[in-house]
């Protein structure tokens, strides 16, 4: 973490501490604990040559579960303890997925107006985090939101909840074991006739994946 975003955190902080979270300097994230896990507050970060030199800052919003990272976690995508304490269930990193179609929600840090900038940033996420982004969590707060919202679309390598395919299926899977444990078999049927479309390589891996979740999963019922 460079100095200008140091700064960002001193002026972030009181909204967000008065919001309920806590800045975790090792993690490099605001945290807020819920009663069914916690949701947070990063962002992504890199510089660019532009107007001079900018940083640039893509808000990401998490939401954990950790009944679901408590079953996900055991398939060793992740790892160290203290590394798996801090996964989240849904992530919508706002510089690629936007509230709003069309909207830039990255934030800029020039070199040349770094003081101005930082504080139109803060004043900027503080703001987002108080409105779009307290709806975010409150909606994924719901373990059934999670797996509504994981599981749509099924055919697609990125996600705005979970970009990253087959990470997106065993958190799908997972939720919906918890929430809707019906859809689990046409889900877990849905996913693999994707895999053996779009990564057939990893087919087996997969498959002994989605195998292993759901008897970890039926062991904590």
């Amino acid at each position: 973490m460079n100095n200008a975003e140091k700064v960002l955190v001193e002026q972030l902080a009181p909204a967000l501490t008065g919001a309920g979270f806590k800045w975790l300097k090792a993690r490099e994230m605001f945290v807020r604990k819920e009663p069914y896990g916690f949701s947070n507050l990063s962002w992504t970060s890199h510089s660019t040559n532009d107007e001079g030199g900018r940083l640039e800052l893509g808000p990401v919003l998490g939401v954990r579960h950790d009944m679901v990272e408590d079953v996900v976690n055991e398939l060793g995508l992740v790892y160290g303890d203290g590394n798996k304490k801090f996964t989240t269930t849904v992530t919508r990193g706002l510089g690629l997925f936007p509230f709003s179609e069309g909207r830039d929600d990255k934030q800029y840090i020039r070199l040349a107006s770094a003081d101005a900038d930082i504080r139109r940033a803060a004043s900027n996420i503080a703001a987002m985090l108080d409105g779009e982004g307290e709806k975010f969590f409150k909606q994924y707060s719901s373990l059934l939101e999670c797996s509504r919202g994981l599981n749509h679309p099924i055919e697609s390598k990125t996600h705005s909840l979970c970009n990253n395919f087959p990470r997106r299926a065993y958190y799908g899977v997972a939720a919906a074991f918890f929430a809707e444990n019906s859809r689990v078999p046409e889900l877990v049927r849905q996913y693999l006739e994707f895999a053996k479309g779009v990564q057939p390589n990893q087919y087996d891996q997969i498959s002994k994946r989605l195998d292993q979740l759901l008897a970890i999963a039926q062991s904590k019922r």
